[in-house]
């Protein structure tokens, strides 16, 4: 094979590996919380919601999405440790397109912002942090403070 058959085919074998891979990433979907409710001005989502049972095993999801008709926005509530959440709201501070939790971290797919699991930018455009809220734990619940 000639060196540049060998790096035309190389190149194009890379192209379509990070095509292929940019696309499954893209299909993978957060969780969105099914146990969600609304009182006194706080979004309560249980904390069972964090768990998943997988072939016997018991999983712990890092982040969950809440949605609540009211707000123009979903919420991510990620776990920060056994009783530490944090809850952002979705909205990139850009333009204003929606933010998708990526593991433990957020991305803008207007602009290609970046956030932390906090609602900090970790990279531009964004130069201002999500908006987030207080949240407080009981023993079964979660308590988002939309005040």
């Amino acid at each position: 094979m000639e060196r540049r058959d060998f790096i035309r085919t190389n190149c194009l074998a890379c192209l379509g590996w990070s095509t292929i891979l940019t696309t499954l990433t893209g299909c993978i979907s957060a969780y969105y919380a099914k146990q969600v409710d609304f009182k006194q001005n706080n979004l309560i989502v249980k904390k069972s919601e964090f768990v998943e049972i997988k072939k016997d095993k018991k999983i712990i999801r890092n982040v969950i999405v809440a949605k609540y008709e009211k707000l123009g926005f979903p919420i991510a509530l990620f776990r920060l440790g056994e009783e530490q959440y944090s809850a952002v709201y979705l909205e990139c501070t850009h333009q204003g397109n929606e933010v998708q939790p990526h593991g433990d971290y957020l991305v803008c797919e207007g602009h290609g912002s970046e956030f932390d699991n906090k609602g900090k930018v970790t990279q531009g455009p964004a130069e201002k942090p999500l908006r987030t809220f207080m949240v407080k734990t009981d023993q079964e619940n979660i308590y988002i403070d939309l005040s």
